[in-house]
């Protein structure tokens, strides 16, 4: 090794979301700490963050190994206030095969759908779950 161990960019990230996800749930010394002094409610939001952003590498993986996805039309939009990397996290309420399902998903800020668009959902097949996999492509 040397005196001066670099990380790759990938493995910094993950380091970061490790302890993110350590705050998140309290846990060890800074997610103990942070809890007992910023409260529950802020460790809460750090738990949503990280969820909403293991759920955005799950969809890109998802999409990456071919899983199918299908269209649904955004019915309304409601952002919740947080944002991980400048990218929002919203509650989506969609129509899927007309019936109304609300999701809570993380989108690009440079993608950020709007009432009445098309965009991609897809079934998780481990769980059945429905995510959010971004705007259609426009015809």
């Amino acid at each position: 090794m040397g005196l001066f161990n670099r990380k790759s960019m990938q493995q910094r990230q993950e380091d970061a979301m490790k302890m993110a996800d350590d705050i998140g749930q309290g846990r060890g010394f800074v997610g103990k700490m942070t809890k007992a002094m910023m409260g529950s409610e802020f460790t809460e939001s750090v738990q949503q963050a990280t969820a909403s952003m293991h759920q955005a590498q799950h969809v890109a993986g998802l999409r990456a190994a071919g899983v199918p996805t299908q269209t649904a039309t955004v019915l309304t939009i409601q952002d919740t206030g947080q944002t991980i990397n400048d990218n929002p996290h919203i509650v989506i309420t969609l129509d899927v095969d007309g019936q109304q399902v609300a999701l809570a998903t993380l989108v690009s800020r440079l993608e950020i759908p709007r009432t009445g668009d098309q965009v991609l959902v897809m079934r998780d097949p481990q769980s059945g779950n429905l995510l959010y996999a971004g705007l259609a492509p426009r015809v």
